[in-house]
């Protein structure tokens, strides 16, 4: 049966929950005050209504707030007014028989504009209540009569809902109210409802007190504002306050008097802290250059003999191919010429090396004789390989059908022994040179093309390791060039000057090594050698440029004598901190008797802040800056 409860204006959404599942009835009514604490959060009343969807329930709020209602209403739960519609509900009722234990049929007392009841006879008040086959609802006419058995039974009639008391359903204001119970009737009686929709004189009168109670519940709203606004106090929610600003005349006053003065100080603050005067004193020195010759002595780490004039030196050394083609721009009268080229004799007769006299014959396939230029050694063989030697041959005819290709060779000398077919000679490429006596103006290679290709070579490998050692080099290392030794290895035999060719190659692999210092060592040397005084004022160097003469280096032992020329430019010591002191609170004569003390300062310059407040340097050294300038020179 429906179950009604009456919200204090300050109870919390979890007290109200609290209410809806300790009821046992499907339907309930909450009746709330206008501006009661739950009606104003939509969250609240979502939180309500899903409580009451999971337990099955059905929740109508009954309030006279029509904003409250209309929260309501758009979180989803059913909304009454009191005056309009609960006021018109009748009490809900429970009859049951006083004696013999039986239950009695009765039908409640019902307008005849309301909905039908679904009634079931011996189980009126209990939860189920519908009957058992289809939920069929009983017919109520407008005239229902209570049916009774013959034998008299007394009934008891008493409200589904208990009496709710005027103070809101709290325990604080209750009292010593009795607990009401309900009137007991001693004998049945049918209740038939009027045309007016009149209750009986009991029920009329629970009715009543029901009313009573609402009527009281709204009123006690509207005239207790005190008893609401203590219960806001004693609410938990915090209360938000807009800050109140004075409108006093007096006070509005008392504050601008408090900005004003504020303002005024900050004022007076910039001010003195602008116009208070600084100085900044410009200190320019004497600067001189000179120049001087050094010598250092350059010794690897952890040599013994160590001192005040030697620098740790390292030596790197790498080996370096190098190729190139020459073009040949010597020229030869015109007379026939003897071919030239190169051949490689190899040694597979024995390990002990042969020797070759020069003028030696070789024999090509097609019989071309080629003759040894210098006498040579053969190389044994080793390991199982062969000895091997490039050797310079010259056709023993003139002509250019000797300008053969690439090709095989036999000694004809070994003819008839063991030793022809074990040596053997190969040509890798075409004899060139040979000429015809009619032949004239014919390119040759001259001396000066095989020194310039020597020349070349050798830079080339000079480039090649600088550029492979400039990857190792420590930060302010220095490769001394001047001393740099660049070794060729003679890999490959060149042509000889004169022989007739347009151009050639040459080939062959470098041994190139140099000593390795830090400059930065040689300068630092130099500056720890203390000032220098020249005509009683101090000097210290501020910068160093170094040249190197001919220097004597020693590859054997790692070591390296250098001879460097320095020009050192010093500029005279200024003691900044001291002179400060000096400066303070003097004026221009003051500053002239500085400048008298103190024959290392070229010149000075004072720059006052304002210009036209003071021409005295300020007595606060925190009001006073001072800058040393680049030296400079005396004019010659």
């Amino acid at each position: 049966m429906p179950q009604t409860f009456y919200i204090e204006n300050d109870e919390e959404i979890i007290s109200i929950i609290s209410h809806l599942r300790k009821s046992s009835s499907q339907e309930n009514f909450f009746v709330f005050p206008k501006h009661a604490l739950v009606l104003q959060s939509i969250v609240n009343l979502r939180l309500f209504q899903r409580e009451a969807d999971k337990l099955g329930k059905k929740i109508i709020i009954v309030t006279q707030d029509d904003a409250g209602k209309k929260l309501a209403e758009k979180a989803g739960v059913e909304t009454e007014s009191y005056l309009e519609d609960f006021s018109q509900r009748p009490p809900h009722l429970e009859l049951t028989a006083a004696q013999g234990g039986k239950e009695v049929a009765a039908a409640a007392v019902v307008p005849p504009q309301e909905s039908e009841m679904l009634l079931r006879s011996q189980d009126i008040g209990s939860t189920d209540f519908y009957t058992p086959g289809g939920n069929k609802p009983l017919a109520i006419t407008s005239t229902p009569v209570l049916s009774l058995q013959n034998e008299p039974q007394a009934l008891r009639i008493r409200n589904a809902s208990p009496p709710q008391q005027t103070s809101l359903n709290s325990r604080r204001f209750m009292g010593d109210v009795p607990p009401q119970k309900p009137p007991l009737a001693t004998a049945p009686q049918p209740l038939v409802p009027s045309s007016t929709n009149q209750m009986p004189v009991k029920q009329a009168s629970v009715q009543d007190n029901r009313d009573e109670r609402l009527k009281n519940f709204f009123t006690n709203k509207r005239e207790g504002d005190r008893t609401s606004i203590s219960a806001k106090k004693a609410s938990p929610q915090p209360e938000q306050r807009s800050p109140k600003i004075p409108t006093s005349p007096k006070k509005i006053g008392t504050i601008l008097s408090f900005l004003g003065g504020v303002s005024l100080l900050s004022l007076i603050g910039v001010g003195l802290f602008l116009f208070l005067p600084k100085a900044e004193i410009h200190i320019t020195p004497h600067r001189i250059a000179l120049n001087t010759d050094l010598q250092f002595d350059g010794r690897p780490e952890g040599s013994s003999a160590w001192d005040e004039k030697s620098i740790p030196v390292r030596i790197i050394e790498k080996t370096e191919p190098v190729a190139l083609s020459v073009t040949a721009t010597g020229t030869a009268p015109g007379s026939a010429q003897k071919a030239r080229g190169a051949i490689i004799v190899s040694n597979q007769y024995s390990a002990d090396a042969q020797s070759l006299v020069a003028t030696t014959r070789f024999e090509s396939a097609d019989g071309k004789i080629f003759r040894l230029i210098d006498g040579v050694t053969v190389p044994g063989m080793k390991s199982g390989q062969p000895g091997v030697v490039e050797v310079s041959v010259i056709a023993e005819e003139t002509g250019t059908n000797y300008n053969i290709a690439a090709t095989s060779f036999t000694i004809p000398g070994f003819k008839g022994g063991p030793k022809y077919t074990q040596f053997s000679g190969k040509s890798t490429k075409a004899m060139s040179g040979g000429s015809d006596a009619s032949g004239s103006g014919m390119s040759v290679i001259s001396k000066t093309d095989l020194e310039k290709a020597a020349s070349e070579a050798k830079e080339k490998a000079k480039t090649a390791y600088l550029d492979a050692v400039k990857s190792e080099l420590l930060p302010n290392e220095k490769i001394l060039e001047e001393v740099m030794v660049i070794t060729p290895l003679n890999k490959m035999s060149l042509p000889l000057s004169g022989t007739a060719a347009t151009s050639f190659d040459y080939q062959d692999d470098f041994t190139v090594k140099a000593f390795i210092f830090s400059e930065e060592a040689i300068k630092e040397k130099i500056t720890t050698q203390g000032e220098e005084k020249i005509s009683g004022i101090a000097f210290r160097p501020v910068s160093i440029t170094l040249s190197y003469g001919e220097s004597i280096p020693n590859y054997d032992d790692g070591t390296i004598r250098l001879k460097i020329h320095a020009a050192i430019v010093s500029e005279s010591v200024i003691e900044r901190d001291s002179l400060i002191d000096e400066f303070l609170g003097q004026d221009e004569s003051g500053v002239s008797a500085i400048l008298e003390k103190h024959p290392e300062i070229k010149k000075v310059q004072i720059d006052f802040k304002p210009q036209w407040f003071s021409s005295v340097v300020p007595k606060s050294r925190n009001r006073v800056i001072l800058f040393v300038e680049p030296g400079e020179e005396e004019p010659s």
